[in-house]
């Protein structure tokens, strides 16, 4: 079985909190927390930082933020 991990597990295992992964970015407080929960294509950018920090293919890292994206999609059409 090949189990895929999230994006939200991927921050938590490889860096604690979204802050901490804010800070190792250089962005504000709370934006990783505004990216993850309204435009988590802004991830897109970080790309290559995050798959050499958390050690894993950059193919993998991008999975989790299309899937996020996907389920950003279906979170805010439900709210309309």
């Amino acid at each position: 079985m090949n189990y895929e991990m999230t994006l939200e597990t991927f921050i938590k295992i490889k860096f604690g909190t979204q802050n901490k992964l804010g800070e190792a970015l250089e962005v504000g407080q709370n934006t990783v927390n505004r990216w993850y929960n309204q435009d988590p294509k802004k991830f897109f950018t970080h790309v290559q930082q995050l798959s050499k920090w958390g050690d894993v293919p950059v193919e993998e890292v991008v999975e989790m933020i299309e899937q996020r994206c996907t389920d950003v999609r279906h979170l805010q059409a439900d709210r309309k």
